[in-house]
């Protein structure tokens, strides 16, 4: 009798089935965890520009002073989220005198985010978002 070494076709195609089960159940998650941890660019990048217009109306009482540094648009460090005036918003929109409205637009991946799209941010602090999450999930 021979002794059998290495492994059958059937093994070799069980092992490849295994394999591809997991890859489909993996990948979805994977990239549906990484679109939730980019959403954190755009909170992030909100949050510390609105702190930025707060210092100014502190210091010049006025959020479109001259002298202050918040510079618009401009892009999140990994390029996920743009940061703008939002010039659609209600009441007031984009930035003025007494009031700002600040919008996170999705760039390049994440603009699959259909979950929370859009993240918006006012001088009152109201938190808002475009995707069929809800500002309570997506904030």
């Amino acid at each position: 009798m021979r002794t059998q070494r290495g492994m059958t076709l059937i093994e070799l195609i069980t092992a490849m089935l295994v394999v591809g089960i997991l890859t489909a159940i993996a990948v979805p998650s994977y990239t549906s965890y990484t679109r939730k941890t980019r959403r954190t660019d755009a909170k992030v990048a909100l949050t510390g520009t609105a702190q930025q217009l707060e210092r100014c109306y502190t210091r010049y009482y006025s959020y479109n002073n001259a002298g202050c540094s918040v510079v618009l648009p401009y892009s999140t460090g990994n390029g996920t989220y743009t940061i703008d005036a939002d010039a659609a918003a209600a009441p007031t929109p984009g930035v003025t005198v007494n009031s700002f409205a600040l919008k996170a637009t999705p760039q390049g991946k994440q603009v699959l985010d259909t979950q929370c799209g859009t993240f918006t941010l006012n001088q009152a602090n109201v938190q808002g978002v475009s995707g069929g999450g809800g500002a309570a999930v997506c904030w």
